[in-house]
């Protein structure tokens, strides 16, 4: 009887208790949404990131063709894989922004695109191969 007892109480305590940890558990939440991060954009700084202009003294006459043609390529590579306009294949040199002859002018360069003086701020110069880049000078 007493044997019958002890059974009977541990089953009705081992109930709750049971329960209790189930009740403890953290809930199944979904995982954090994960926000994509942007691609890398090699022109998000200066448009020219190979800098050619220091093979300018380089021995080798071929050698600054050579950069901007690898640089032209890389940019747009990058463009078209990732969605975004073309840059053109030509660098111009342009005032910077600010300076009388670009006031004069009506164009500047800015962060190595071309851009265009408007009567109410600033508009990106594009060619039929793309926006127009440019280094200032």
């Amino acid at each position: 009887m007493i044997r019958r007892f002890f059974t009977l109480a541990l089953v009705c305590c081992a109930f709750p208790a049971f329960a209790q940890l189930l009740a403890s558990k953290p809930k199944a939440s979904s995982p954090p949404a994960r926000v994509k991060a942007a691609p890398y954009n090699s022109a998000s700084k200066d448009t020219t990131p190979l800098d050619c202009e220091k093979y300018r003294a380089h021995p080798h006459p071929g050698m600054i063709g050579f950069c901007q043609g690898m640089e032209t390529s890389l940019l747009q590579n990058e463009a078209r894989r990732q969605g975004r306009p073309t840059p053109s294949q030509s660098v111009i040199r342009l005032p910077t922004m600010g300076t009388p002859a670009a006031k004069e002018l009506g164009y500047a360069c800015i962060g190595g695109s071309a851009m265009r003086k408007l009567p109410n701020g600033w508009e990106q110069v594009a060619t039929t191969a793309g926006w127009q880049r440019c280094i200032e000078g």
